[in-house]
Order: C-alpha cells, then structure tokens, then sequence
C-alpha cells in the first residue's frame, strides 16, 4: 500500500502540471479529472510493476531449477 500511495503521488503531480498548463480548459472540474486520471495512472503503473516482480521471481525459481538440473 505505501508503494501504492507514492507512485499515486507522483501521478497526482504529473498531472497536476499537465492541467494547470492548458489541461484545464478541456475539462470543467479541475480537482475532479485530476484525481481521476491520476488514479488510473497509478493502477496501470501498479500492474506493470506487479508484473515486473513476478518474472523476476519467476526468472529466479529457473535458475533455480536449472542449477539443480545440472548438478544431478
């Protein structure tokens, strides 16, 4: 959850400098939208690292088993 707040963080700026540099005039409600698409920044973000973590388990449970394989 702590990583989930930072990288949520860092979105809610990002797109904060992007509303406050012509963003707003596209949408009325600038707090709303803001939170909004800084919050699916944040999810997909999240996904991706999620991800990462796995394969690298993933890559070291192979060399796991690889090494074994090849010690036998």
């Amino acid at each position: 959850m702590k990583n989930f707040l930072g990288t949520f963080a860092v979105s809610l700026i990002l797109c904060y400098f992007f509303l406050l540099f012509g963003g707003v005039l596209i949408f009325e409600n600038f707090w709303a939208i803001l939170v909004f698409v800084a919050l699916i920044i944040t999810i997909i973000a999240k996904m991706f690292i999620y991800q990462e973590t796995k394969i690298e388990k993933l890559e070291e449970r192979i060399k796991t088993l690889e090494s074994q394989c090849e010690s036998k």
